[in-house]
């Protein structure tokens, strides 16, 4: 929850901008600072009134809507709830809360100083987020200092102010972190991609993933950018759809192997029909139609070859031959390569999306 420090510790405390030299790097693929900040320039407020920064201050900060996505500019407090850590305690920080709004696959609240996680305000009369297809777990991007971040929505706290982020989505922007004196009076732009979820809430590559997709739709088209999810899939003998190898060139097999969190097996799926890992597309080996033919890893190109819909049996089907993503032989051996095969009940058949 948001930290009331302004008359504990006086405004000067607040109005500090540090940076810390272990700070991570920022996000360097996807958009660029300018590019995301040059799309939120015209404000379509959606908002029924503006926010203030600290409580008691000038409300001065409205709710905006552009291209499908939610923004606003404020300050950023630092939250610490949640997880118990060394950099966030009842001793490091005088009003630690060990609970966060939103909790993780496990049902336990997040961590803040590994997370990288905002706050956004109760619903109230003034705004309702979950009006605008926003809850726990969607991928937000955080802009300070011409960089950016990808995190999450994963709490909540007053209803008259907004701007507060977790500890570790100040550290990864170069903000001091710390709940007594840290943070920045900004500017701090946050853009809230509606209909996104990470899956689990709890994995940052997830929402890295997920945040480059959506935010380089969001600069570069003028439809909103596409609900999508991004984790795991798994298929046969709980096993994962994994890149061979971890490896992104054009032609790298797609295959079944044990569960181990990596990138090679982050898949994100967009309703534009799109199964994205490693930054490129699932697809069908030279769009071909036949019984057996194999997937690989390819430069995305919008051919039906590279489209997919899941059905309600947990079939994964490819719209361009009207067959389903299919394990060999009925394996869950490790290195069972996928193909395509005549849509049937097997288990060999049977997905379980992010």
């Amino acid at each position: 929850m948001r930290r009331i420090l302004v008359a504990l510790m006086g405004c000067a405390l607040l109005a500090l901008s540090l940076t810390t030299g272990s700070a991570q790097a920022a996000v360097e693929a996807g958009p660029s600072a300018s590019q995301l900040l040059a799309k939120t320039q015209n404000c379509q407020q959606i908002s029924n009134g503006k926010y203030s920064f600290d409580e008691g201050g000038a409300a001065t900060v409205p709710v905006c809507q552009t291209n499908g996505a939610v923004f606003f500019t404020a300050d950023m407090d630092i939250d610490c709830d949640g997880v118990r850590t060394t950099q966030c305690n009842e001793n490091t920080d005088c009003c630690f809360y060990p609970d966060t709004a939103f909790h993780t696959s496990t049902d336990q609240p997040l961590n803040a100083a590994q997370l990288p996680y905002i706050v956004l305000p109760q619903p109230t009369s003034t705004w309702d987020y979950r009006n605008y297809g926003i809850d726990g777990g969607s991928v937000v991007a955080v802009i300070y200092n011409n960089q950016v971040t990808y995190a999450v929505v994963g709490d909540t706290g007053p209803t008259s102010i907004i701007g507060e982020a977790s500890y570790a989505t100040a550290v990864s922007l170069g903000i001091n972190p710390d709940p007594k004196n840290g943070g920045t009076e900004g500017p701090v732009t946050y853009v809230v991609f509606p209909n996104t979820h990470v899956n689990p809430i709890e994995n940052h590559a997830n929402a890295v993933s997920l945040g480059e997709q959506v935010a380089t739709q969001f600069v570069g088209g003028t439809t909103p950018p596409p609900a999508g999810t991004a984790g795991p899939i798994k298929g046969i003998g709980g096993k994962c759809v994994d890149v061979a190898g971890a490896n992104n060139a054009n032609g790298t097999a797609v295959q079944l192997y044990d569960c181990n969190g990596t990138n090679a097996q982050q898949w994100t799926v967009g309703t534009d029909g799109t199964v994205k890992a490693l930054g490129k597309c699932l697809d069908v080996t030279s769009a071909g139609t036949a019984n057996g033919t194999p997937t690989q890893l390819w430069d995305c190109n919008g051919s039906g070859a590279q489209k997919w819909t899941a059905n309600a049996a947990k079939n994964l089907v490819n719209t361009g031959s009207g067959k389903c993503l299919d394990a060999t032989g009925n394996s869950s051996a490790n290195g069972t390569r996928l193909q395509i095969w005549t849509c049937g009940t097997g288990a060999n058949q049977k997905w379980t999306l992010p």
